[in-house]
């Protein structure tokens, strides 16, 4: 369950309700639940996305039940009265103000927007100021009780415990609370079925006094578990992936027009958009525009070179397995399998799928992404010129 659940009338309240739920439950107030980390040296954490929200905690072996049953508390027993609710409210505001004035963070809730036009998944996650003012504890409320219920709850854990002993301890906590049901089915997963895309907006400008223009060019793009993505992975990599990069060899190191310049695939169930991002003065903004546009063009049209594609490999696969190392990047990694494909890899699996793929894909994925309708998005002062530039 994540922001693109949200009925009419309470955009924000994924957001919201995870914040909400760290305020305690029927057996602990919050500063219980801070405590029971604190005493055995963990961290907790959460987080919101478009297709999911994740309540996590880092703890040794051993503290693991303690850890399990916290969260589970968290989850199905949460307690949120009207003044958390009102001291939330004015916390998450304050967030979002955080986030409006960070122009890179703007560029990018802006090209959703612009590439998923009066979509779910265009929606800004944490809401806006105007529906997290109007929305009410009720309504956040009853978002809790429709969504946090056993049919769409996930656990997934990574480190030193078995299969077997994660499965026990989570009937044990479940069984606490009357949610262990053995005739009971979780929900389906999301839709795989690539919908079809809206129209976009090809222009978004927004003006503000900033020293820099924050530019985004996006295009609609593949779902998250197309056949694909293996190779736009190396394409964007061999674009926009790193210091050797086209993008940052051209725009940075040999012109000195920007320092952050850099290409994304953001994927979800049915959906997906590929951007290219550069932070540069206005007066160089028409010229960085064109330059990262001309990016993905030349891919299209040309292809790559062996050297490229070699280094993006080397480094893609390299990169990953080092990430990997790490037991929240495997836990967030079986997450993401079990509520998307369900299609389970192990880091081997993932490696080999990235070395199976031909150079001659990188050039058929930057021409299936060319091709596809795009938008601009400028944030800075006086840059409306750009917008011939757009579509």
């Amino acid at each position: 369950m994540g922001s693109r659940d949200e009925l009419p009338g309470t955009f924000g309240s994924t957001h919201f309700l995870e914040h909400l739920l760290f305020k305690g439950t029927d057996r602990r107030n919050a500063k219980d639940v801070s405590v029971a980390f604190d005493s055995v040296g963990g961290s907790s954490n959460a987080a919101t996305a478009k297709e999911y929200t994740s309540y996590y905690a880092r703890v040794m072996n051993s503290a693991l039940p303690l850890a399990l049953d916290v969260i589970l508390d968290m989850f199905t027993s949460a307690k949120i009265g009207q003044h958390d609710f009102d001291v939330e409210r004015t916390v998450i505001l304050e967030e979002l103000a955080m986030g409006e004035d960070d122009p890179e963070d703007l560029a990018h809730e802006a090209l959703a927007s612009a590439l998923l036009p009066d979509h779910e998944l265009g929606r800004p996650i944490g809401g806006t100021k105007e529906t997290i003012l109007a929305v009410t504890r009720e309504q956040v409320m009853e978002h809790y009780r429709q969504h946090y219920i056993p049919q769409n709850l996930v656990v997934t854990a990574a480190g030193g415990v078995s299969h077997e002993a994660l499965v026990e301890l989570v009937q044990q906590e479940l069984a606490k609370v009357g949610w262990l049901d053995a005739e009971a089915n979780p929900n389906e997963r999301r839709s795989q079925v690539a919908f079809e895309m809206p129209k976009t907006i090809p222009f978004t400008n927004l003006d503000h006094d900033f020293s820099q223009a924050n530019l985004l060019l996006g295009y609609q793009s593949i779902k998250g578990m197309d056949k694909d993505r293996y190779a736009l992975g190396l394409m964007s990599s061999i674009l926009g992936g790193g210091m050797s990069s086209r993008l940052y060899q051209e725009i940075r190191e040999e012109r000195g027009l920007a320092y952050s310049t850099y290409s994304y695939q953001q994927g979800y169930a049915d959906a997906g958009y590929f951007g290219l991002y550069a932070g540069t003065s206005p007066e160089n903004a028409t010229l960085v525009t064109q330059l990262m546009k001309s990016g993905l063009d030349s891919i299209a049209e040309h292809g790559v070179s062996r050297e490229e594609f070699d280094l993006a490999l080397g480094s893609l696969t390299g990169g990953l397995a080092l990430r990997y190392e790490s037991s929240l990047a495997r836990m967030n990694r079986l997450l993401s399998a079990e509520i998307g494909s369900g299609e389970f890899l192990s880091t081997e699996q993932i490696l080999q799928r990235f070395q199976e793929v031909d150079i001659s894909e990188i050039q058929t994925v930057a021409a299936r992404i060319a091709a596809n309708s795009s938008a601009l998005v400028a944030v800075g002062p006086n840059l409306e010129a750009l917008k011939q530039l757009a579509g």
